[in-house]
Parts: structure tokens; C-alpha cells; sequence
């Protein structure tokens, strides 16, 4: 007899996948939530991991199928596929080209390439689905209470969950490093912030709210630089990008967030913290001195091989000019790219992350002509706060083929796809357009 919470789970998950076969937005929001809780490493997981359960699989394969059992709620997106999927697919066809002409693949080169286009593949059901505003919103509420769920982890573990005083072992998968998860999460608070001041009801601005305060306590658990300089970064644009009809409120609520955060810290994160304060302490900090060193060598490698090593190859080569650093990561989601798919890969890249930008920067600007112009403007203004933090937390930490990264960067697609469907509905309704 499997335990209740087993059985809670499974009858949750499995209702999930079905009703995506009526909406495959369910699907998604499914998917998103087993990435984030990773049942397979809970105790009441296990279960259904002996019985063959494979929860992102059935997830996605639900989705899929939903795509065309449930055609009437599928959005219709125009055109089919934006330039900036376009790029996805290309960045895939560069990492299967890598797999031809990089060097010495390893074992974990084919993992790699299979994680990667499969990872780009929900991006693009996700870019096709959480085109409408409701969909939308699910997915911001989705991650609001995925990082929750995180939070609560985080603030439940136990003392064998740390090492060293550094939170590990919570999240999915590809978040489950005291770097991950961190990273992860501090991308998620802007969009905790959009949920909460777009919420009508107190009760879920309560939600909001908590799960805010657990994200902040995790992240500070993790002691982790690369996102406290990230949510630093992130902090700044907020300030200076807040839009004017919410400026007044945002500004306090980042400055209560910001002393509750404070109150929230203890010594051991600060003394971490203040290895970034001078030159002295950083050339004395092991960790900043072998990324450092790191970085350096992967310069030699891009130079060797500037079309690219092979996805997930970097682990394997750097052994060869760099013994010491043998199985060393990257530490930077901008050089594991370029080194691993060459400048093609880094090139098209960097394309991609302007063209969100460019996505973001349009749905604002024409926020007013929305069915919500204000909700629409706090929409895109969290959306840029996140990915800022995300981006500028990666160049600290490789994040260059996690799930939840791309999310953050598809997102801004999402939003002005439905952006665009408000006012061309807007244009069939005989409304003028405003200018």
C-alpha cells in the first residue's frame, strides 16, 4: 500500500496529465511542477519510481498529445514560428553539428545534446501555449508556487542537505547544486513580485507573499555570490525600470523587501559575501581563483577549437590543458556555450537573448493599447528584472542547459505574443488605435 501522500501526489499528477489531453497548457504547468518538486528524489516518490513512473516523460508525452486531441485550445500564434524559434532550431542543428565535428566526445557529449534539444522542445510547446493572458498567468502562478514548494524545502532541511553551511540536494535536477537552485530562485523573485501585485485578492497576495519570504530564505541558505551579485543586478534595474504607474509601490515594497531580507542574513552569509569586497580577498578566495584560472584556459580551448568542442564536452577536455582542473564546470553559461557550440553557437546565442530583450522592451511600449494596459506593463517589467538576474547570476555559474534558464528567456516571447493578439482583437473589435 503506497502512503497517502504517494497516493495525493499521483492522483494529482495523473488528473493533470489527463485534463492536458483537453488543454495541453495543463501539460506544461504539470511539467514546470515536476521539475521543480522532483518527486524521484522525495520518500514518497520512490514508490512510484520502483513502479516505472517517469514524471517529466509522461508530463511532456501528455503535452504532446494534447496538442492535438485538445487543437481547440491551442492558441493560434502568428506567424507559426518568430525568428526566435527559428534561432532554436538552429541552435539545435549547431549542437548536432557538434556532435560531428568536436573532439574526443565523452559519454556525457550525447546526454548533453539529448537534454539540450529536449529542453528546447518545451520551450517551444511553451512559447506556443502561454500566448494568451490566462495561460500566462498560470505559468507565473506555476512558479510562484513552485518556488514555494522550494522555499519550504529549503526551510525543512535537514542538516545532512548542507555542506560546508551551503544548502544542496533541493530542486529538480539541473537546480539541485547550492549554485542552481540559488540561481533558480533568485530569478524567480521578480516574477513573485508580478504575481503579487497583479493578484486581485488579498489571499493570494498572502500566497505571493510567503512565497517571497521562503524564496529569500533559501537563497540566503545557499550562500551562493553569483546570485547575490544577480539579485544585486536585478535589484537595480528595478529600481530604475519600475514602471510609472506602479513606481511609488514597487519602490517600497523593494525596500521592505529589501530590510526583511537583511533581517533574514546572519553572519556566516556576510563574511562569504565580503570575498568580493577587494582585490585582496578575491586573489585569496580558492573559488574565484580557479574560476578565474578556468576561464583562462577555456579562452585557449575557443582559440583551438573555435567552432566548438561538442555539448557537455568541456568537463572532458579541460583535463588536457588544464590537469588540475580536470572535471571542473565552466562556471559561466556564456563560455560553456561559445567553447562547447563555437561562435556559431555563441553567436546565435547572444542573437536570441537580444530578441528577447527586443520582445520585452516592444510589449511594454505598447502595453496601453492591451485589454490590461497596467497588469501588461508589470507583466513585462518583471519578466526584464528576472531575466537580468538570471542572465548576469549564469555568468557566475553554468546555466546554459538548465530547463528553468530558457524558461526565463522564452517567456518574454510568450508575452508579446499575447500582446499581439489583445490588440489585433482590439483592431476586429473597431476599436482605434491609440498612439
Amino acid at each position: 500500500m503506497w502512503p497517502l501522500r504517494t497516493i495525493g501526489f499521483f492522483g494529482i499528477f495523473g488528473v493533470a496529465c489527463f485534463a492536458s489531453l483537453a488543454n495541453p497548457i495543463w501539460g506544461v504547468l504539470n511539467y514546470m511542477m515536476v521539475y521543480q518538486i522532483n518527486p524521484p528524489a522525495k520518500w514518497w516518490g520512490q514508490p512510484l519510481c520502483d513502479a516505472g513512473m517517469r514524471f517529466s516523460m509522461f508530463a511532456a508525452a501528455f503535452t504532446i498529445i494534447g496538442l492535438f486531441t485538445g487543437r481547440k485550445n491551442v492558441p493560434d500564434v502568428r506567424p507559426v514560428f518568430s525568428l526566435w524559434e527559428l534561432g532554436v532550431f538552429c541552435l539545435i542543428g549547431v549542437a548536432a553539428l557538434n556532435l560531428v565535428i568536436g573532439i574526443d566526445h565523452g559519454p556525457g557529449t550525447m546526454y548533453a545534446f539529448e537534454k539540450f534539444w529536449k529542453v528546447l522542445l518545451f520551450v517551444l510547446i511553451l512559447a506556443r501555449l502561454a500566448t494568451t493572458r490566462r495561460n500566462l498567468l498560470l505559468v507565473v502562478w506555476t512558479l510562484v508556487l513552485g518556488s514555494l514548494y522550494l522555499g519550504y524545502d529549503a526551510f525543512t532541511a535537514p542538516e545532512s542537505a548542507f555542506v560546508l553551511g551551503r544548502l544542496e540536494r533541493v530542486g529538480g535536477p539541473d537546480i539541485s547544486t547550492t549554485s542552481g537552485v540559488a540561481a533558480h530562485l533568485a530569478a524567480m523573485l521578480p516574477i513573485i513580485g508580478v504575481a503579487f501585485l497583479t493578484a486581485r485578492e488579498w489571499k493570494w497576495k498572502a500566497v505571493a507573499a510567503l512565497s517571497g519570504a521562503l524564496t529569500v530564505n533559501a537563497i540566503i541558505m545557499c550562500r551562493t555570490r553569483s546570485a547575490f551579485i544577480g539579485i544585486a543586478c536585478g535589484a537595480l534595474a528595478a529600481v530604475f525600470m519600475a514602471p510609472r504607474v506602479r513606481r511609488y509601490r514597487i519602490h517600497l515594497l523593494l525596500i521592505l523587501g529589501g530590510i526583511a531580507a537583511f533581517s533574514l542574513t546572519d553572519s556566516n552569509f556576510w563574511a562569504r559575501m565580503e570575498t568580493m569586497t577587494s582585490k585582496e580577498k578575491l586573489d585569496k578566495d580558492a573559488a574565484t581563483v580557479t574560476r578565474r584560472e578556468i576561464w583562462k584556459v577555456s579562452w585557449q580551448i575557443f582559440t583551438d577549437h573555435p567552432l566548438g568542442i561538442g555539448p557537455g564536452n568541456f568537463q572532458n577536455i579541460i583535463g588536457e590543458y588544464a590537469p588540475k582542473h580536470h572535471k571542473r564546470a565552466s562556471h559561466n553559461s556564456l563560455v560553456v556555450c561559445f567553447v562547447e557550440l563555437g561562435v556559431q553557437g555563441g553567436v546565435l546565442f547572444l542573437l536570441m537573448v537580444g530578441g528577447s530583450l527586443w520582445f520585452l522592451r516592444r510589449s511594454s511600449r505598447r502595453a496601453h493599447l492591451t485589454a490590461d494596459p497596467v497588469e501588461t506593463k508589470i507583466l513585462a517589467y518583471g519578466l526584464f528584472i528576472s531575466f537580468v538576474t538570471y542572465f548576469i547570476t549564469a555568468l557566475g555559474t553554468q546555466r546554459f542547459y538548465c530547463e528553468s534558464f530558457w524558461w526565463v528567456l522564452v517567456l518574454p516571447l510568450c508575452l508579446h505574443r499575447m500582446v499581439t493578439r489583445e490588440i489585433e482583437t482590439r483592431d476586429r473589435a473597431g476599436y482605434p488605435m491609440l498612439r
